[in-house]
């Protein structure tokens, strides 16, 4: 009878456990406020940067192509333009133009073009991604 009360005890307080620290998780995921739309936007967006990287390092021109066609279309969405200055509007018509060549290239096969287009691609995101930080830090320009 003990050896069976201490199990059943034993039990109780081991599923009292796992209770208590589920429902703390999730009471702790909906206390977190929900990931911010431009967030999202930028993860997808290196989610498709990684999907052209993974596709010029295996060799698969489907898969570039693919990703810089997510790239193209992404940068013509509302959530890309974060500026409206004359800088910004021209990085991403720049960036545009890359991945343009990019899925261009992927299709035709053209691995050292589309790897070349690629390092372009990633120079322009670094160079507006500098411009929108100087931008949104000095307050200047108009922001969405």
């Amino acid at each position: 009878m003990t050896k069976g009360w201490l199990l059943s005890t034993f039990a109780a307080l081991l599923v009292a456990g796992i209770t208590g620290l589920w429902l703390a998780q999730q009471s702790q995921a909906e206390a977190e406020p929900p990931e911010p739309v431009l967030n999202k936007f930028m993860r997808a967006k290196l989610d498709a940067s990684n999907q052209v990287l993974e596709g010029l390092v295996t060799n698969h021109f489907g898969q570039i192509a693919q990703g810089a066609k997510k790239l193209r279309q992404m940068s013509d969405a509302e959530e890309w333009r974060v500026s409206n200055d004359a800088m910004y509007r021209q990085h991403s018509a720049e960036f545009r133009r890359i991945v343009q060549s990019l899925e261009k290239s992927a299709r035709e096969e053209k691995l050292d073009t589309a790897a070349v287009n690629w390092i372009e691609a990633t120079m322009s995101c670094i160079e507006c991604h500098k411009h929108v930080r100087a931008v949104l830090m000095a307050g200047n320009g108009e922001t969405n």
